[in-house]
């Protein structure tokens, strides 16, 4: 791909390896927090033992207590799901060369997987309704990855702007993961013929599939997160 093309960008997109299922009610919680209702947290909290306890590691005295905690709500979404391995580090996923050509991508504001989204179209070879459904379920994984965490209020994300500039746009369960492998396996797309770079889409899947295989060897889901 031609180098010159690519935009200058300080954000660096990395897929974590995330615990989707816990991220979906954390979120939920933190949002009603945000509008005065505290007891969906505290209750979230009170019945998860290991977010008590991972919380409580972080420095959290009271984990419980939502008021108490002067983190972000990026930092605290992040810190709350993350995977970890012993030692207490974020859980890598893949190979580090795969990370980082998955990390800037050169073009436009340096998203693979937003390039992806913009360029793939339903495979028009397969004509059958199941192409369809497979091809309308892979663009809705892609969209709950890159866009999931993005609830717009007067042009501001809630899960922006956090410590390090880091932004958690999507997360998918490990479930989810394993599916959006799957179909991207399928027939049901293709590259769009007038895409901007030559082998652009091509060369996205196959870093993304890397990452999305190395998720489901884990047995964990994955976020989308920038940071600088």
């Amino acid at each position: 791909m031609d180098e010159q093309l690519q935009a200058s960008t300080s954000a660096f997109f990395t897929l974590d390896a995330f615990n989707g299922d816990l991220a979906a009610e954390v979120m939920s919680a933190i949002e009603e927090a945000h509008v005065g209702n505290h007891d969906l947290w505290s209750t979230l909290v009170q019945s998860h033992d290991h977010l008590q306890k991972r919380l409580r590691e972080q420095g959290i005295e009271q984990p419980e207590a939502f008021a108490s905690i002067a983190w972000d709500p990026a930092t605290l979404l992040f810190t709350a799901c993350v995977e970890v391995n012993n030692d207490g580090r974020p859980l890598p996923l893949g190979e580090r060369l795969t990370r980082e050509r998955f990390g800037r991508f050169p073009f436009g504001d340096g998203s693979a997987l937003g390039y992806f989204l913009e360029h793939i179209r339903p495979n028009r070879s397969i004509t059958d309704h199941d192409g369809q459904v497979m091809y309308d379920a892979i663009m809705e994984g892609l969209n709950q990855l890159a866009h999931g965490c993005e609830e717009q209020s007067r042009g501001h994300t809630m899960f922006e702007d956090g410590f390090g500039g880091m932004q958690i746009h999507g997360f998918l369960s490990a479930n989810a993961v394993r599916e959006l492998r799957k179909q991207l396996a399928s027939r049901a797309w293709t590259a769009s013929y007038d895409e901007p770079l030559d082998g652009g889409v091509a060369d996205v899947a196959k870093h993304f599939t890397a990452l999305l295989k190395a998720a489901e060897r884990r047995r964990v889901g994955m976020a989308l997160r920038t940071h600088r």
